[in-house]
């Protein structure tokens, strides 16, 4: 009678091969609710520090203009000040308020023109690459043509594009090969314009 195997070899006989079970998982791939819930952490630390470098930089050109850093801020900064005690002593405060809020808008607007630019290159980008590498058929490729925000991201994988390999590609192109975004956060995005959304939030080449 042979001796039977203790449980010991057992695990290390199924970590050795190619395709056991103890082989390690890979970084993206969430395969327990622990890997799932890291991951989410990562994802949403990564949307919270570009608003942080965002804002920090808001606040540091308006700070380098008010306290005149240099002498060519320090002049714009007493011109502004003069002009606004100016407009004060003869326009109604009413005037200065709706300028002000109106200033606001406008900003919005110039974010809002630049995050739909960020996302119609990402597109742009998917649309060529899926043309060019991973369609072999004209219809699809034609198809592809048609993509837009509002594309479903069900009809990018049934056109023939592998979310691994969208997710590879999102890696190499926008990250650097680092594993910023999971396959979990692909698969939960509906339509391409959340997808770039993502993409256009947490990498440094938007």
């Amino acid at each position: 009678r042979q001796p039977e195997p203790s449980p010991r070899g057992a695990i290390a006989s199924s970590s050795s091969q190619p395709g056991g079970k103890g082989t390690a998982p890979e970084f993206g791939i969430a395969k327990t609710p622990f890997h799932d819930m890291f991951q989410q952490n990562l994802l949403r630390w990564s949307f919270l520090q570009r608003q942080i470098e965002y804002w920090m930089d808001w606040y540091e050109r308006r700070k380098n203009l008010l306290l005149g850093a240099t002498v060519s801020t320090h002049n714009i900064a007493l011109l502004a000040v003069g002009a606004l005690l100016v407009a004060a002593c003869w326009l109604p405060t009413r005037i200065l308020v709706l300028a002000w809020t109106y200033s606001l808008f406008w900003e919005g607007l110039a974010q809002g023109r630049l995050m739909r630019k960020n996302h119609n290159t990402f597109i742009t980008a998917l649309r060529d690459t899926a043309a060019t590498l991973w369609l072999d058929d004209d219809e699809k490729r034609a198809r592809a043509g048609a993509w837009g925000p509002s594309t479903l991201l069900e009809e990018v994988t049934d056109s023939g594009v592998a979310l691994l390999t969208l997710r590879d590609w999102i890696r190499n192109e926008f990250y650097e090969g680092r594993p910023m975004v999971p396959l979990r956060a692909i698969q939960r995005c509906s339509t391409l314009r959340e997808l770039a959304q993502q993409v256009t939030w947490t990498s440094d080449r938007f």
